[in-house]
């Protein structure tokens, strides 16, 4: 009897028990003008052909979005988000402050998609989610403005209106084209304000047009960082100041910096930082991964270095 027992569970240990994973797909159906909804088939299909029982969940415009992903966080092994960046931020906000650790996925669908073309994600739904499948995690930093959460960038100034200002039937008609318009008024009546900055790379003041604290490659769909000078889980976000020009010469030559992302001229200041508190003569307003963050008269960021488990 004893004997026979021993042979059960040597059959039990030695039998490949097939148990599936378990992911939670949260999608926003009008993101990439319907095309996420468009394709969730097929995502569904592939992630369950790789070994994951999916279960969907649609962005609200409640902003519950990220409430439900802590509350739902520890029940899953994966969550995969498609959607603009409002998407990213709610599900990353969500994940980091479950305290689960759970790994993320992002299908980028908005229209800029700064995060996603800085890490060469795919927006091809099919190609997406395969890469997500079958590749490990790796860990980026987080940001917090003021407590909240960010991806990859808080700003102010110039063009940082120009996500969360403009409509969604613009975005659907004109896409990326729409923000690059938006910021293009900005820049005709540009609005200058007064800060002082403390950083732990040193402290400074001065009458900029843009403040913003940053870790990606693109920022506001307008100009870039260098790739190399961006590295996604080092503890370092990199912090960028664009100088009020002094008359329409040098307004001029600013906006061709700004085009050509000649930002290494002396009409950009730029420091990489760990934690920066930024203050303002007047109320500004901020956007937080593309959402609208508030207006405040001081900002303080920091850095949480590799918060993120995220596939790229």
């Amino acid at each position: 009897m004893l004997n026979f027992v021993i042979e059960c569970v040597g059959i039990i240990k030695n039998t490949e028990i097939n148990v599936m994973k378990k992911l939670l797909l949260i999608i926003n159906p009008v993101a990439g003008k319907g095309k996420a909804k468009k394709y969730l088939f097929d995502a569904t299909n592939i992630f369950s052909a790789h070994g994951y029982s999916v279960t969907v969940m649609p962005t609200t415009p409640d902003g519950n979005t990220e409430a439900e992903i802590i509350a739902r966080a520890k029940d899953f092994d994966l969550a995969v988000a498609i959607g603009g960046d409002g998407t990213l931020n709610a599900v990353a906000s969500g994940i980091v402050k479950s305290g689960t650790n759970l790994p993320m996925g992002y299908i980028p669908l908005g229209s800029t998609n700064d995060f996603g073309l800085s890490l060469g994600l795919s927006s091809n739904v099919k190609e997406a989610c395969t890469k997500i499948a079958t590749t490990e995690p790796k860990t980026i930093d987080v940001g917090t403005i003021n407590g909240r959460h960010f991806v990859y960038v808080a700003c102010t100034g110039i063009f940082t209106g120009a996500s969360y200002s403009t409509s969604q039937k613009m975005k659907h008609i004109f896409g990326h084209a729409a923000y690059v318009l938006k910021g293009a008024c900005d820049l005709c009546r540009p609005q200058k304000a007064h800060y002082v900055i403390e950083t732990d790379d040193g402290d400074f003041e001065g009458d900029f047009l843009y403040a913003g604290v940053s870790n990606t490659v693109r920022l506001a769909g307008i100009f870039s960082l260098e790739r190399s000078n961006v590295v996604f889980n080092d503890g370092i976000f990199e912090l960028t100041m664009i100088k009020a020009p002094t008359g329409p010469l040098n307004g001029a030559a600013l906006l061709g910096n700004i085009i050509t992302s000649r930002i290494h001229t002396h009409r950009f200041v730029r420091k990489k930082i760990k934690k920066a508190v930024i203050r303002c003569n007047k109320e500004k307003g901020w956007s937080v991964d593309g959402e609208n963050g508030g207006k405040v008269l001081e900002t303080v960021i920091e850095v949480k270095e590799k918060a993120l488990r995220f596939i790229y």
